[in-house]
């Protein structure tokens, strides 16, 4: 077959095809979630204020401050993970983000975990009314980068879209839990676990079918 019925056949099939718009790049979209979580968390330093000592909390690994810092470090790793994991050719990338996010959410949890055993008086307590308090708190100022990561893996190539909604909700629910961190007064090492230290895990829980749910609607209206 000549070269030329060939380049016929390939103007007859793209002919009508739509025009497709490129993705943007992948750091320009991560620095749009992180802005995104800067402003909402400067809505919340306006409104409740930074908690007491925190610019001093921030120089202690075993603090509030450490718990910040972790739920921070959470929050990025799962939000690069779920982006890269959008994109074909960036798995290297996602498997980073990955272990960032997951080294985050178990360095939180140490921190949680020393700060109550460093308690003079450890006690099991169940979560009280303000610990669900903080929790919700967290996962609704992560709920908006959970939907950007969302959009944002509908409109790529989302091989594999449960483990995106999985990365994007935790990520963006530890985002959430650090703004809650950095805002909260209370002290008490239960209230920190359950408030602050499990919001990834319970943003993983909450938000996973909502946004695969997201994701698969953004594919389809792509699509058509």
């Amino acid at each position: 077959m000549s070269a030329e019925p060939t380049r016929d056949l390939i103007r007859e099939l793209v002919r009508d095809a739509a025009p497709v718009k490129p993705l943007p790049r992948l750091r320009f979209v991560i620095a749009s979630v992180l802005l995104l979580w800067l402003a909402i968390g400067a809505i919340g330093v306006a409104i409740q204020g930074l908690a007491p000592g925190f610019w001093q909390a921030l120089a202690m690994p075993v603090s509030a401050g450490g718990i910040f810092a972790a739920l921070l470090v959470a929050g990025v790793g799962g939000a690069v993970a779920a982006l890269a994991l959008a994109v074909p050719g960036r798995e290297a990338l996602a498997r980073a983000g990955f272990a960032l996010g997951g080294a985050g959410a178990l360095l939180a949890a140490g921190v949680g975990i020393a700060l109550l055993l460093r308690s003079p008086l450890v006690e099991w307590r169940a979560p009280e009314v303000h610990d669900l308090v903080c929790l919700a708190i967290a996962l609704t100022v992560g709920l908006a980068p959970a939907l950007a990561l969302g959009w944002f893996a509908g409109r790529a190539a989302p091989f594999r879209p449960l483990a995106i909604a999985l990365a994007a909700a935790a990520g963006a629910a530890a985002l959430g839990g650090s703004v809650a961190q950095a805002t909260c007064p209370a002290s008490d090492p239960w209230h920190l676990l359950f408030g602050h230290v499990f919001v990834p895990a319970a943003g993983a829980f909450v938000l996973t079918l909502p946004l695969l749910i997201a994701i698969r609607r953004s594919e389809r209206s792509r699509a058509q």
